[in-house]
This record gives structure tokens, C-alpha cells and sequence, in this order.
């Protein structure tokens, strides 16, 4: 008789997903950060803390180039399955972020997805018919 064995069942607490409105102007990327806080907390709450400060990071990168970037309403869509983690930056500009050299002078930003890159984080936009979503993932979280 031969014996096979289930795979090992999928942990929950290593699945989900949610979404957050986020208000128009300046205070959207503290509203996302908060937001991603409680869901890293909820989710993923052994995420190493160097990891969860990078997802912050990123975060706040994403939503302020929303902010910055497109003239209506934006969303914050955190993602997480089989050691994977997507944050994902909806906004209604169908314009494609495009990097470019870091201003360290004035302080006009321009790392946003360099600093997603360098963490780590796969960078790749979605186009949407009322817009884009901008989604850096990450593999090992």
C-alpha cells in the first residue's frame, strides 16, 4: 500500500487583501502608510521590521506620485499570497511613470521608483481604462 501525503495547507493568516480609498492631497500618503501598518500587522505580523520599513518607504513613494501626479481621486490595493506582496497605487492619469534622474538640489523628488528598485521591488504599470496602477512587488514577503 502506498501512502501519499497532502501538501501542507495554506496558512490564512498569509493571505489577503485590501483596499483603501485615500483622501486628495497631502495627507493621502500618512493615510496609506497608517493603512498599511494595521494590514502588515493583521497579515503578515512577523514581517522581518527592515522589510516592513521598506514597504513603508515604498508606500509613501507610490502614493505621493498619485498625489503629484494625477488630478483625482487614487487607491492603495495591499496584496499578499504564497510569499508575495504587491502594493498596488491606482490613480485616474493614463500618463505611465517614467524614472528620472533624482533632483538633489531642489528636492523635486525623482526617486520614487528608484528606491522601490533598489528595495527590492519588482516596479511594473498596469494600464487602466480610467487610468494606471503602478504595483511594486515583492517575492519574499
Amino acid at each position: 500500500m502506498t501512502t501519499t501525503t497532502a501538501p501542507p495547507p495554506v496558512n490564512p493568516a498569509r493571505l489577503g487583501a485590501q483596499t483603501i480609498s485615500l483622501p486628495p492631497g497631502p495627507e493621502a500618503p500618512s493615510h496609506a502608510r497608517r493603512a498599511a501598518v494595521a494590514f502588515l500587522h493583521r497579515i503578515l505580523p512577523s514581517l522581518d521590521p527592515g522589510r516592513r520599513d521598506d514597504v513603508l518607504l515604498i508606500v509613501s513613494e507610490l502614493v505621493t506620485n498619485a498625489v503629484r501626479y494625477a488630478p483625482g481621486p487614487s487607491s492603495l490595493t495591499l496584496t499578499t499570497a504564497a510569499g508575495t506582496l504587491d502594493i498596488a497605487v491606482t490613480d485616474c492619469s493614463c500618463v505611465p511613470p517614467a524614472p528620472r534622474a533624482p533632483d538633489l538640489t531642489d528636492g523635486t523628488g525623482g526617486m520614487g521608483l528608484h528606491i522601490a528598485e533598489d528595495l527590492g521591488a519588482r516596479v511594473f504599470t498596469e494600464p487602466l481604462t480610467d487610468g494606471k496602477c503602478v504595483h511594486a512587488a515583492f517575492d519574499d514577503a
